[in-house]
Protein backbone atom coordinates (compact mmCIF):
# COMPACT_ATOMS: atom_id res chain seq x y z
CA UNK A 1 0.00 0.00 0.00
CA UNK A 2 1.44 3.25 -0.89
CA UNK A 3 1.10 6.29 1.78
CA UNK A 4 -0.33 9.36 0.82
CA UNK A 5 2.06 12.10 0.28
CA UNK A 6 4.16 13.54 3.63
CA UNK A 7 2.49 10.62 5.82
CA UNK A 8 5.13 7.86 6.98
CA UNK A 9 4.13 4.25 5.62
CA UNK A 10 3.43 1.33 8.50
CA UNK A 11 5.85 -1.07 8.82
CA UNK A 12 5.22 -4.48 7.05
CA UNK A 13 5.41 -7.68 9.47
CA UNK A 14 3.75 -10.00 6.94
CA UNK A 15 0.83 -10.32 9.65
CA UNK A 16 -3.07 -9.95 9.08
CA UNK A 17 -4.35 -8.21 11.90
CA UNK A 18 -8.35 -8.24 11.35
CA UNK A 19 -9.28 -5.93 14.35
CA UNK A 20 -12.33 -3.42 13.14
CA UNK A 21 -12.04 -0.27 15.94
CA UNK A 22 -13.35 -0.78 19.19
CA UNK A 23 -12.66 0.43 22.29
CA UNK A 24 -13.39 -1.67 25.53
CA UNK A 25 -14.03 -0.91 29.17
CA UNK A 26 -11.51 -3.63 30.16
CA UNK A 27 -8.64 -2.04 27.91
CA UNK A 28 -9.82 1.50 29.33
CA UNK A 29 -9.64 0.08 33.23
CA UNK A 30 -6.71 -1.95 32.73
CA UNK A 31 -5.23 1.06 31.17
CA UNK A 32 -5.67 3.74 34.00
CA UNK A 33 -4.16 0.76 36.25
CA UNK A 34 -1.11 0.53 34.14
CA UNK A 35 -0.65 4.38 34.04
CA UNK A 36 -1.05 4.82 38.12
CA UNK A 37 1.61 1.74 38.09
CA UNK A 38 4.21 2.69 35.71
CA UNK A 39 3.42 6.33 37.41
CA UNK A 40 4.93 5.17 40.42
CA UNK A 41 7.36 2.99 39.31
CA UNK A 42 9.13 5.54 37.39
CA UNK A 43 8.80 8.22 39.83
CA UNK A 44 11.30 5.98 41.54
CA UNK A 45 13.35 4.60 38.71
CA UNK A 46 14.17 8.24 37.49
CA UNK A 47 15.39 9.30 41.00
CA UNK A 48 17.68 6.13 41.29
CA UNK A 49 19.23 5.85 37.65
CA UNK A 50 18.52 8.76 35.79
CA UNK A 51 16.81 6.53 32.61
CA UNK A 52 13.79 5.41 32.55
CA UNK A 53 11.41 3.24 29.95
CA UNK A 54 8.22 5.46 29.10
CA UNK A 55 5.76 2.10 29.00
CA UNK A 56 4.02 1.79 26.10
CA UNK A 57 5.62 -2.18 25.55
CA UNK A 58 5.47 -2.86 29.30
CA UNK A 59 1.84 -1.89 29.04
CA UNK A 60 1.05 -3.93 25.82
CA UNK A 61 2.40 -7.00 27.38
CA UNK A 62 1.04 -6.66 31.05
CA UNK A 63 -2.49 -6.52 29.34
CA UNK A 64 -1.73 -9.46 27.28
CA UNK A 65 -0.73 -11.56 29.78
CA UNK A 66 -3.84 -10.52 31.66
CA UNK A 67 -5.91 -11.39 29.12
CA UNK A 68 -4.26 -13.42 26.17
CA UNK A 69 -6.69 -16.41 28.18
CA UNK A 70 -10.10 -14.69 28.28
CA UNK A 71 -12.70 -16.02 25.69
CA UNK A 72 -12.86 -12.36 24.35
CA UNK A 73 -10.10 -12.18 21.81
CA UNK A 74 -7.43 -9.34 22.27
CA UNK A 75 -7.76 -6.49 19.55
CA UNK A 76 -4.74 -4.28 18.23
CA UNK A 77 -7.63 -1.18 19.56
CA UNK A 78 -6.90 -2.48 22.73
CA UNK A 79 -3.67 -2.98 22.89
CA UNK A 80 -3.13 0.52 21.32
CA UNK A 81 -5.10 1.87 24.10
CA UNK A 82 -3.23 0.27 27.17
CA UNK A 83 -0.01 1.38 25.31
CA UNK A 84 -0.77 5.19 25.15
CA UNK A 85 -2.52 5.11 28.43
CA UNK A 86 0.40 3.06 30.01
CA UNK A 87 2.92 5.12 28.28
CA UNK A 88 0.74 8.65 29.58
CA UNK A 89 1.42 7.30 33.36
CA UNK A 90 5.05 5.79 32.92
CA UNK A 91 6.46 9.35 31.16
CA UNK A 92 4.52 11.26 33.89
CA UNK A 93 6.91 9.56 36.78
CA UNK A 94 9.81 12.14 34.85
CA UNK A 95 8.45 14.89 36.61
CA UNK A 96 10.08 13.81 40.20
CA UNK A 97 13.40 14.90 38.77
CA UNK A 98 11.45 18.78 38.97
CA UNK A 99 10.49 17.69 42.27
CA UNK A 100 13.76 16.74 43.47
CA UNK A 101 15.58 20.08 42.13
CA UNK A 102 13.85 21.48 44.39
CA UNK A 103 14.32 20.26 47.22
CA UNK A 104 17.73 20.13 46.53
CA UNK A 105 18.12 24.26 46.61
CA UNK A 106 15.57 24.16 48.98
CA UNK A 107 11.94 23.42 51.09
CA UNK A 108 10.32 21.06 49.06
CA UNK A 109 6.88 21.51 47.15
CA UNK A 110 3.64 20.40 49.16
CA UNK A 111 1.79 17.72 47.98
CA UNK A 112 -1.08 20.12 46.71
CA UNK A 113 1.73 22.62 44.51
CA UNK A 114 3.10 19.33 42.90
CA UNK A 115 -0.19 18.08 41.72
CA UNK A 116 -1.43 21.43 40.49
CA UNK A 117 1.60 22.20 38.63
CA UNK A 118 1.81 18.56 37.34
CA UNK A 119 -1.79 19.03 36.32
CA UNK A 120 -1.72 22.53 34.94
CA UNK A 121 1.64 21.55 33.05
CA UNK A 122 -0.32 18.37 31.34
CA UNK A 123 -3.18 19.67 29.99
CA UNK A 124 -0.82 22.53 28.54
CA UNK A 125 0.80 19.25 26.74
CA UNK A 126 -2.03 17.67 25.94
CA UNK A 127 -3.20 21.03 23.89
CA UNK A 128 -0.16 21.10 21.73
CA UNK A 129 -0.46 17.36 20.92
CA UNK A 130 -2.94 18.54 18.46
CA UNK A 131 -0.72 20.68 16.01
CA UNK A 132 2.16 18.96 17.04
CA UNK A 133 0.20 15.56 15.07
CA UNK A 134 -0.65 18.36 11.81
CA UNK A 135 3.24 19.20 11.72
CA UNK A 136 5.02 15.75 12.37
CA UNK A 137 2.44 12.89 11.58
CA UNK A 138 0.04 14.20 9.51
CA UNK A 139 2.75 16.50 7.45
CA UNK A 140 5.52 15.00 7.89
CA UNK A 141 7.42 11.80 6.46
CA UNK A 142 9.67 10.80 9.64
CA UNK A 143 11.62 6.94 10.47
CA UNK A 144 9.39 7.45 14.49
CA UNK A 145 12.19 4.21 15.37
CA UNK A 146 10.10 4.42 18.58
CA UNK A 147 7.41 3.91 17.45
CA UNK A 148 7.66 0.92 15.45
CA UNK A 149 9.39 -0.74 17.97
CA UNK A 150 5.87 -0.71 19.80
CA UNK A 151 3.96 -1.37 16.49
CA UNK A 152 6.14 -4.44 16.11
CA UNK A 153 5.62 -5.86 19.75
CA UNK A 154 2.06 -5.41 19.31
CA UNK A 155 1.65 -6.76 16.06
CA UNK A 156 3.64 -10.04 17.25
CA UNK A 157 1.39 -10.43 20.01
CA UNK A 158 -1.69 -10.37 18.51
CA UNK A 159 -0.87 -11.90 15.35
CA UNK A 160 -0.35 -15.07 17.22
CA UNK A 161 2.71 -14.24 18.94
CA UNK A 162 4.94 -16.36 21.14
CA UNK A 163 2.11 -17.14 23.61
CA UNK A 164 4.90 -18.18 26.67
CA UNK A 165 5.53 -14.73 27.28
CA UNK A 166 2.79 -14.08 29.82
CA UNK A 167 4.44 -17.10 31.56
CA UNK A 168 7.66 -15.74 31.71
CA UNK A 169 6.56 -12.09 32.31
CA UNK A 170 4.31 -13.15 35.74
CA UNK A 171 6.79 -15.44 36.56
CA UNK A 172 10.05 -13.60 36.72
CA UNK A 173 8.21 -10.15 37.80
CA UNK A 174 7.60 -12.01 40.98
CA UNK A 175 10.31 -13.78 41.19
CA UNK A 176 13.00 -10.81 40.83
CA UNK A 177 10.31 -8.50 43.32
CA UNK A 178 10.78 -10.98 45.95
CA UNK A 179 14.29 -10.46 44.98
CA UNK A 180 14.50 -6.47 45.42
CA UNK A 181 12.19 -6.05 48.57
CA UNK A 182 14.13 -9.30 50.30
CA UNK A 183 17.36 -7.65 49.97
CA UNK A 184 19.91 -5.75 52.34
CA UNK A 185 19.05 -2.38 50.59
CA UNK A 186 16.29 -1.46 52.61
CA UNK A 187 14.36 -4.74 52.04
CA UNK A 188 14.43 -8.03 54.27
CA UNK A 189 17.70 -8.36 54.15
CA UNK A 190 17.60 -12.06 52.72
CA UNK A 191 19.72 -11.33 49.78
CA UNK A 192 22.87 -9.24 49.17
CA UNK A 193 22.15 -5.96 47.50
CA UNK A 194 25.62 -6.71 45.25
CA UNK A 195 29.21 -7.28 45.88
CA UNK A 196 32.25 -5.53 46.23
CA UNK A 197 35.03 -6.23 43.86
CA UNK A 198 38.25 -7.23 45.99
CA UNK A 199 40.68 -6.24 43.29
CA UNK A 200 43.64 -3.73 43.92
CA UNK A 201 42.16 -1.99 46.74
CA UNK A 202 39.45 -0.51 44.02
CA UNK A 203 36.49 -1.67 46.68
CA UNK A 204 37.42 1.19 49.06
CA UNK A 205 36.38 3.67 46.05
CA UNK A 206 33.28 1.72 45.16
CA UNK A 207 34.14 -0.68 42.78
CA UNK A 208 31.48 -3.66 42.97
CA UNK A 209 28.68 -5.03 41.07
CA UNK A 210 24.78 -4.31 42.32
CA UNK A 211 22.30 -6.89 41.57
CA UNK A 212 20.00 -4.49 40.38
CA UNK A 213 17.23 -5.93 37.48
CA UNK A 214 16.78 -2.58 36.43
CA UNK A 215 20.28 -2.68 35.07
CA UNK A 216 20.24 -5.78 33.65
CA UNK A 217 16.41 -4.66 31.73
CA UNK A 218 17.78 -1.51 30.93
CA UNK A 219 21.02 -2.10 29.25
CA UNK A 220 19.17 -4.22 26.72
CA UNK A 221 16.80 -1.51 25.68
CA UNK A 222 19.66 0.91 25.62
CA UNK A 223 21.79 -1.11 23.72
CA UNK A 224 25.57 -2.37 24.39
CA UNK A 225 27.53 1.16 23.53
CA UNK A 226 25.51 2.62 26.09
CA UNK A 227 26.41 0.09 28.33
CA UNK A 228 30.07 -0.06 27.89
CA UNK A 229 29.98 4.03 28.22
CA UNK A 230 28.45 3.00 31.57
CA UNK A 231 31.30 1.22 32.10
CA UNK A 232 33.77 3.89 30.96
CA UNK A 233 32.17 6.33 33.22
CA UNK A 234 32.47 3.90 36.40
CA UNK A 235 36.19 3.61 35.79
CA UNK A 236 36.85 7.41 35.23
CA UNK A 237 35.30 7.60 38.19
CA UNK A 238 37.87 4.80 40.08
CA UNK A 239 40.49 7.19 38.53
CA UNK A 240 39.32 10.63 39.98
CA UNK A 241 38.43 8.72 43.65
CA UNK A 242 41.51 8.85 45.52
CA UNK A 243 41.99 13.04 44.72
CA UNK A 244 37.69 13.42 45.73
CA UNK A 245 36.61 14.73 49.36
CA UNK A 246 34.63 11.28 49.38
CA UNK A 247 36.99 8.68 47.73
CA UNK A 248 34.70 6.03 49.28
CA UNK A 249 32.02 7.17 46.91
CA UNK A 250 33.09 8.69 43.87
CA UNK A 251 29.89 9.46 42.35
CA UNK A 252 28.63 12.00 44.74
CA UNK A 253 31.37 14.78 43.70
CA UNK A 254 28.53 15.39 40.74
CA UNK A 255 30.44 18.42 39.06
CA UNK A 256 32.08 17.10 36.52
CA UNK A 257 29.33 14.62 35.77
CA UNK A 258 27.14 17.82 35.17
CA UNK A 259 29.32 19.18 32.96
CA UNK A 260 29.87 16.89 30.76
CA UNK A 261 26.25 15.47 30.56
CA UNK A 262 25.17 19.70 29.38
CA UNK A 263 27.49 20.09 27.85
CA UNK A 264 27.22 17.01 25.43
CA UNK A 265 23.79 17.25 25.28
CA UNK A 266 24.42 21.25 23.58
CA UNK A 267 27.07 19.61 21.58
CA UNK A 268 24.83 17.06 20.04
CA UNK A 269 21.74 19.85 19.62
CA UNK A 270 24.53 21.65 17.65
CA UNK A 271 25.09 18.66 15.61
CA UNK A 272 21.48 17.99 14.95
CA UNK A 273 21.25 21.25 13.67
CA UNK A 274 19.14 20.44 10.89
CA UNK A 275 16.75 18.66 12.57
CA UNK A 276 16.26 21.68 14.86
CA UNK A 277 15.85 23.65 12.02
CA UNK A 278 13.51 21.87 10.47
CA UNK A 279 11.18 21.54 13.57
CA UNK A 280 11.42 25.72 13.20
CA UNK A 281 10.64 25.96 9.88
CA UNK A 282 7.71 23.71 10.16
CA UNK A 283 6.01 26.03 12.54
CA UNK A 284 5.18 28.74 10.13
CA UNK A 285 3.19 26.20 7.78
CA UNK A 286 1.00 25.62 11.17
CA UNK A 287 -2.36 25.37 10.22
CA UNK A 288 -5.96 24.82 12.10
CA UNK A 289 -6.36 20.54 12.08
CA UNK A 290 -8.79 19.51 9.36
CA UNK A 291 -12.08 18.60 10.01
CA UNK A 292 -12.07 15.11 8.59
CA UNK A 293 -13.03 11.95 10.41
CA UNK A 294 -10.11 11.32 12.33
CA UNK A 295 -9.78 14.89 13.93
CA UNK A 296 -8.61 14.86 17.34
CA UNK A 297 -11.03 18.44 18.04
CA UNK A 298 -13.05 20.33 15.63
CA UNK A 299 -12.63 24.52 15.79
CA UNK A 300 -14.84 24.71 18.38
CA UNK A 301 -13.72 22.18 20.44
CA UNK A 302 -9.99 23.33 20.05
CA UNK A 303 -11.02 26.94 21.19
CA UNK A 304 -12.54 25.83 24.51
CA UNK A 305 -9.84 23.29 24.95
CA UNK A 306 -7.21 25.89 24.45
CA UNK A 307 -9.04 28.98 27.03
CA UNK A 308 -9.20 26.26 29.63
CA UNK A 309 -5.43 24.90 29.30
CA UNK A 310 -4.12 28.49 29.14
CA UNK A 311 -5.93 30.22 31.61
CA UNK A 312 -5.57 27.44 34.53
CA UNK A 313 -1.87 27.52 33.49
CA UNK A 314 -1.40 30.84 33.66
CA UNK A 315 -3.87 31.56 37.31
CA UNK A 316 -1.68 28.33 38.67
CA UNK A 317 1.90 29.78 37.67
CA UNK A 318 0.98 33.22 38.99
CA UNK A 319 -0.86 32.66 42.14
CA UNK A 320 0.83 29.28 43.01
CA UNK A 321 4.29 29.09 41.71
CA UNK A 322 4.70 33.19 42.25
CA UNK A 323 5.93 33.98 38.27
CA UNK A 324 5.33 36.66 36.60
CA UNK A 325 2.90 37.05 33.41
CA UNK A 326 5.58 37.54 31.19
CA UNK A 327 7.64 34.88 32.13
CA UNK A 328 4.44 32.65 32.58
CA UNK A 329 3.82 33.51 28.67
CA UNK A 330 7.50 32.96 27.93
CA UNK A 331 7.43 29.57 29.58
CA UNK A 332 3.98 28.46 27.04
CA UNK A 333 5.54 29.46 24.09
CA UNK A 334 8.51 27.65 24.55
CA UNK A 335 8.36 24.98 27.51
CA UNK A 336 4.71 24.23 26.37
CA UNK A 337 5.23 24.24 22.56
CA UNK A 338 8.18 25.04 20.93
CA UNK A 339 10.30 22.55 22.99
CA UNK A 340 8.02 20.02 22.34
CA UNK A 341 8.15 20.47 18.53
CA UNK A 342 11.82 20.51 19.31
CA UNK A 343 12.16 17.47 21.24
CA UNK A 344 9.78 15.29 19.83
CA UNK A 345 11.20 15.79 16.04
CA UNK A 346 14.44 14.60 17.45
CA UNK A 347 13.18 11.69 18.89
CA UNK A 348 11.02 10.98 15.62
CA UNK A 349 14.42 11.23 13.80
CA UNK A 350 17.16 9.94 15.92
CA UNK A 351 17.73 8.37 19.44
CA UNK A 352 18.84 11.87 20.65
CA UNK A 353 15.96 13.54 22.81
CA UNK A 354 17.11 17.21 24.14
CA UNK A 355 14.77 16.93 26.84
CA UNK A 356 17.55 17.34 30.16
CA UNK A 357 19.32 20.18 27.94
CA UNK A 358 16.48 21.90 27.10
CA UNK A 359 15.15 22.06 30.65
CA UNK A 360 18.48 23.55 31.75
CA UNK A 361 17.80 26.62 28.46
CA UNK A 362 14.57 27.48 30.29
CA UNK A 363 15.83 27.69 33.26
CA UNK A 364 18.07 30.37 31.65
CA UNK A 365 15.16 32.17 29.55
CA UNK A 366 13.14 32.55 33.21
CA UNK A 367 16.74 34.33 34.78
CA UNK A 368 16.87 36.32 31.70
CA UNK A 369 13.66 37.68 32.34
CA UNK A 370 13.89 38.04 36.21
CA UNK A 371 12.96 35.18 37.32
CA UNK A 372 16.49 34.34 39.23
CA UNK A 373 15.90 32.60 42.28
CA UNK A 374 16.21 28.87 42.48
CA UNK A 375 12.43 28.21 42.31
CA UNK A 376 11.33 30.51 39.87
CA UNK A 377 14.24 29.42 37.50
CA UNK A 378 13.32 25.86 38.05
CA UNK A 379 10.03 26.22 36.72
CA UNK A 380 11.34 26.37 33.08
CA UNK A 381 12.70 23.10 33.67
CA UNK A 382 9.14 21.91 35.17
CA UNK A 383 7.81 23.06 32.69
CA UNK A 384 9.53 20.94 30.19
CA UNK A 385 8.83 17.79 32.69
CA UNK A 386 5.16 18.45 32.68
CA UNK A 387 4.13 19.06 29.24
CA UNK A 388 6.83 16.85 27.63
CA UNK A 389 5.20 14.02 29.18
CA UNK A 390 2.33 14.32 27.47
CA UNK A 391 2.91 16.22 24.00
CA UNK A 392 5.76 14.14 22.82
CA UNK A 393 5.01 10.57 24.08
CA UNK A 394 1.25 10.72 23.19
CA UNK A 395 2.63 12.03 19.34
CA UNK A 396 4.74 8.79 19.36
CA UNK A 397 1.39 6.72 20.26
CA UNK A 398 -0.55 8.57 18.00
CA UNK A 399 1.62 7.40 15.09
CA UNK A 400 1.81 3.80 15.81
CA UNK A 401 -2.08 4.16 16.29
CA UNK A 402 -2.78 5.75 13.18
CA UNK A 403 -0.17 2.67 11.30
CA UNK A 404 -2.93 0.59 13.26
CA UNK A 405 -5.80 1.98 12.13
CA UNK A 406 -6.85 3.61 15.75
CA UNK A 407 -9.00 6.75 15.39
CA UNK A 408 -6.56 9.12 17.40
CA UNK A 409 -9.23 10.74 19.38
CA UNK A 410 -9.75 7.66 21.21
CA UNK A 411 -6.25 7.68 22.79
CA UNK A 412 -5.90 11.20 23.12
CA UNK A 413 -8.93 11.08 25.68
CA UNK A 414 -8.10 8.36 27.45
CA UNK A 415 -4.76 9.54 27.97
CA UNK A 416 -6.75 12.87 29.11
CA UNK A 417 -8.33 10.47 31.93
CA UNK A 418 -4.94 9.50 33.04
CA UNK A 419 -3.63 13.19 34.19
CA UNK A 420 -5.17 13.75 37.62
CA UNK A 421 -4.82 10.67 39.02
CA UNK A 422 -1.24 9.52 37.97
CA UNK A 423 -0.51 13.67 39.10
CA UNK A 424 -1.26 12.73 42.95
CA UNK A 425 0.46 9.67 42.07
CA UNK A 426 3.75 10.80 40.85
CA UNK A 427 3.61 13.89 43.76
CA UNK A 428 3.06 11.13 46.49
CA UNK A 429 5.65 8.85 45.88
CA UNK A 430 8.22 11.79 45.22
CA UNK A 431 7.21 12.63 49.04
CA UNK A 432 7.55 8.97 50.30
CA UNK A 433 10.61 8.74 48.74
CA UNK A 434 12.21 11.88 49.46
CA UNK A 435 11.32 11.17 53.52
CA UNK A 436 13.11 7.67 53.29
CA UNK A 437 16.22 8.93 51.52
CA UNK A 438 16.24 13.03 51.44
CA UNK A 439 17.34 14.12 48.09
CA UNK A 440 20.60 16.58 48.16
CA UNK A 441 22.84 18.05 45.72
CA UNK A 442 25.98 17.02 47.55
CA UNK A 443 25.51 13.02 48.79
CA UNK A 444 21.90 11.62 49.20
CA UNK A 445 21.62 7.98 48.89
CA UNK A 446 20.03 8.21 45.59
CA UNK A 447 22.01 9.65 42.19
CA UNK A 448 19.04 11.51 40.75
CA UNK A 449 21.39 12.95 37.87
CA UNK A 450 18.83 14.74 35.92
CA UNK A 451 17.33 16.29 39.25
CA UNK A 452 21.14 17.47 39.98
CA UNK A 453 21.41 18.98 36.20
CA UNK A 454 18.57 20.86 37.06
CA UNK A 455 19.35 21.72 40.44
CA UNK A 456 22.90 22.73 39.99
CA UNK A 457 21.72 24.70 37.13
CA UNK A 458 19.45 26.34 39.25
CA UNK A 459 21.88 27.37 41.99
CA UNK A 460 24.23 28.87 39.03
CA UNK A 461 21.31 30.98 37.56
CA UNK A 462 20.35 32.19 41.03
CA UNK A 463 23.86 33.79 41.85
CA UNK A 464 25.15 31.77 44.51
CA UNK A 465 28.67 30.96 44.79
CA UNK A 466 29.25 28.71 47.45
CA UNK A 467 30.01 25.72 45.87
CA UNK A 468 32.79 22.40 46.73
CA UNK A 469 36.04 23.01 46.20
CA UNK A 470 37.04 22.71 42.47
CA UNK A 471 33.36 22.20 41.04
CA UNK A 472 33.33 24.92 38.71
CA UNK A 473 36.62 23.70 37.48
CA UNK A 474 36.17 20.59 37.55
CA UNK A 475 32.29 20.95 35.53
CA UNK A 476 33.86 22.92 33.33
CA UNK A 477 36.71 20.34 31.81
CA UNK A 478 34.49 17.86 31.36
CA UNK A 479 32.44 20.02 29.35
CA UNK A 480 35.37 20.64 27.25
CA UNK A 481 36.25 17.04 26.57
CA UNK A 482 32.40 16.25 26.25
CA UNK A 483 32.92 18.78 23.11
CA UNK A 484 35.73 16.90 21.56
CA UNK A 485 34.17 13.17 22.76
CA UNK A 486 30.45 14.53 21.00
CA UNK A 487 32.50 15.52 18.02
CA UNK A 488 34.56 12.22 18.05
CA UNK A 489 31.63 10.04 18.11
CA UNK A 490 29.02 12.13 15.27
CA UNK A 491 31.77 12.98 13.37
CA UNK A 492 34.55 10.60 12.81
CA UNK A 493 34.74 6.42 11.66
CA UNK A 494 35.20 5.74 14.73
CA UNK A 495 31.99 6.51 16.16
CA UNK A 496 30.45 3.88 15.74
CA UNK A 497 33.34 2.00 18.19
CA UNK A 498 33.15 4.62 21.06
CA UNK A 499 31.06 4.01 24.15
CA UNK A 500 28.12 5.94 24.39
CA UNK A 501 28.44 9.64 25.23
CA UNK A 502 25.21 9.62 27.52
CA UNK A 503 26.21 6.63 28.76
CA UNK A 504 29.58 8.09 30.21
CA UNK A 505 27.97 10.91 31.33
CA UNK A 506 24.83 9.20 33.70
CA UNK A 507 27.96 7.07 34.50
CA UNK A 508 29.98 9.72 36.24
CA UNK A 509 26.98 10.19 38.44
CA UNK A 510 26.05 7.32 39.01
CA UNK A 511 27.71 4.70 41.80
CA UNK A 512 30.74 2.40 40.23
CA UNK A 513 28.60 -0.84 41.13
CA UNK A 514 25.75 0.92 39.05
CA UNK A 515 27.71 1.34 35.94
CA UNK A 516 29.57 -1.86 36.20
CA UNK A 517 25.92 -3.76 37.09
CA UNK A 518 24.67 -2.23 33.20
CA UNK A 519 27.89 -2.98 31.38
CA UNK A 520 27.66 -6.99 32.78
CA UNK A 521 23.86 -6.91 32.14
CA UNK A 522 24.59 -5.56 28.42
CA UNK A 523 27.12 -8.34 28.13
CA UNK A 524 24.56 -10.82 29.27
CA UNK A 525 21.55 -9.59 27.15
CA UNK A 526 23.25 -8.37 23.70
CA UNK A 527 26.55 -10.88 23.51
CA UNK A 528 25.87 -14.31 25.56
CA UNK A 529 21.90 -14.30 24.49
CA UNK A 530 21.41 -12.53 21.65
CA UNK A 531 24.31 -13.08 19.92
CA UNK A 532 25.61 -16.32 20.88
CA UNK A 533 22.40 -18.45 22.09
CA UNK A 534 20.16 -16.73 19.69
CA UNK A 535 17.23 -15.83 21.68
CA UNK A 536 14.50 -14.00 20.26
CA UNK A 537 13.89 -10.43 20.74
CA UNK A 538 10.54 -10.56 21.87
CA UNK A 539 11.75 -12.74 24.58
CA UNK A 540 14.80 -10.87 25.41
CA UNK A 541 11.94 -7.72 25.45
CA UNK A 542 9.97 -9.64 27.97
CA UNK A 543 12.64 -10.52 29.90
CA UNK A 544 14.17 -6.35 30.33
CA UNK A 545 10.62 -5.70 31.16
CA UNK A 546 10.06 -7.79 33.97
CA UNK A 547 13.41 -6.48 34.98
CA UNK A 548 12.32 -3.03 35.03
CA UNK A 549 8.84 -3.77 36.49
CA UNK A 550 10.70 -5.25 39.49
CA UNK A 551 12.96 -2.86 40.40
CA UNK A 552 10.43 -0.21 39.81
CA UNK A 553 7.71 -2.22 41.58
CA UNK A 554 10.27 -3.13 44.79
CA UNK A 555 11.34 -0.14 45.10
CA UNK A 556 8.05 1.64 45.47
CA UNK A 557 6.97 -1.17 47.96
CA UNK A 558 9.91 -0.84 50.46
CA UNK A 559 8.66 2.55 51.91
CA UNK A 560 5.41 1.34 52.05
CA UNK A 561 6.59 -1.65 54.10
CA UNK A 562 8.73 0.68 56.43
CA UNK A 563 5.40 2.98 57.10
CA UNK A 564 3.73 -0.24 58.12
CA UNK A 565 6.59 -1.37 60.28
CA UNK A 566 6.88 -4.54 58.25
CA UNK A 567 11.01 -3.59 57.98
CA UNK A 568 13.16 -1.34 59.63
CA UNK A 569 13.88 1.56 58.16
CA UNK A 570 16.88 1.47 55.92
CA UNK A 571 20.62 1.20 57.22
Amino acid sequence: MTPAPGVAAAPQTGATLPDPPRITTRAVVAGAGLSIFLCAMNSYLTLSFGVIEEGPTIAALFFFAFFFLSKTAITTTEMVIVSTMGSAGGSLGFISNFYAAKAMTGESYTLLEMTGFSIVTSLLGMLFVIPLRELLILKANLPWPGSKAVHAVITALVAGGDRKQPLHLLVSVVLLFIWVVGNNDGGFGWFPEGVELPFFGLAAYGAGVSFSPFATGGSYLMGMRTCVGFLLGGVTLLVMAPHLPDPSAPHRYVWPGIGFLLSSGLTLMVFNWRVLKEAMVSLVSLRPPEEGEDAILRARGLGIMAAVALTVTGLFSVFVMGLSFPVVLVLIVLGGFVQNVIATRAAAQTAFNPARVMGVLLQGVCAALGARSAPENLAGAGFVAGSGAQAGVLTGDLVYGRWLKVPARWQYWTQMITIIPCSLVSAFVFLRIHERTPLMLDGGQLPAPVAKIWAASAILFEGRTQMPPMALESGALAAVLAIFYVLAEEKTPLGKWLPSSTGLGIGLVLPVSYDFSFFLGGFVMWIVLARWLKVRDITLTTVAVSCIVAEGLGGVTKPILQLLGIIGPPG
